[in-house]
């Protein structure tokens, strides 16, 4: 049987989520590669919509660009960060963008989430995205930590929210995907090793059904 997605052209860009050696960067560009798409990847830790529309902020944690399967390399240099998404398409022309995007505008440990603040980048982002294919990835679970004050109560309303703000890219919305209360994590947002790639695992079964029909 022919690769499902022997053709296509996928741009992944996000957050923490897919910037680090351990996290669905590790594990989802290579099963799309392994359907025969041509995967670019670009991270930058921290990251929210409005930094891939406009200039982006100091790079304090880390970002990575990673072309199909090749060896991740970790960025700190603060000058080092990946372009804007009309930049990328005009250097890529992906046939679809996945973003993976949502822990870092939560306003988790804030008494009310930033909704207005939320709604204005998401709507920035897509309309630059604009008529290419695109999927968005909300966030999965994770646990309270002080650090962050994830709570699934707010990861609940933030994946409702983006659902409805996000169109017209397809949501998969990662609560969904993975059991409530069981997902171990490193320190309450990022997951374990092996949490990555059960998410990845479940994320790579919505997409490809989503991408098959564009190559």
């Amino acid at each position: 049987m022919a690769p499902l997605l022997l053709g296509l052209t996928i741009l992944l860009v996000g957050d923490s989520h897919v910037t680090f050696k351990n996290t669905l960067l590790a594990t989802l560009p290579d099963e799309l590669t392994r359907q025969g798409a041509k995967v670019i990847s670009y991270g930058l830790c921290s990251s929210k919509p409005e930094d891939w529309v406009d200039e982006k902020p100091t790079n304090t944690c880390g970002s990575t660009m990673r072309v199909g399967v090749e060896p991740i390399t970790l960025s700190m240099q603060p000058g080092d960060v990946p372009p804007n998404i009309p930049a990328l398409l005009e250097k890529w022309h992906p046939n679809a963008v996945i973003v993976v995007f949502g822990d870092a505008m939560a306003g988790y440990g804030q008494k009310d989430m930033p909704t207005n603040w939320i709604d204005d980048q998401v709507h920035a982002l897509v309309d630059q995205v604009g008529s290419t294919n695109c999927i968005w990835v909300g966030p999965t679970w994770g646990a309270y930590n002080p650090r962050y004050g994830k709570t699934d109560e707010r990861t609940l309303q933030l994946a409702a929210l983006l659902k409805k703000d996000v169109q017209p890219c397809h949501y998969i919305d990662s609560t969904t995907l993975m059991s409530r209360g069981h997902v171990e994590t490193e320190d309450g947002i990022h997951l374990t090793t092996a949490e990555y790639q059960k998410w990845s695992a479940a994320l790579s079964a919505q997409i490809i059904p989503l991408l098959v029909h564009k190559s």
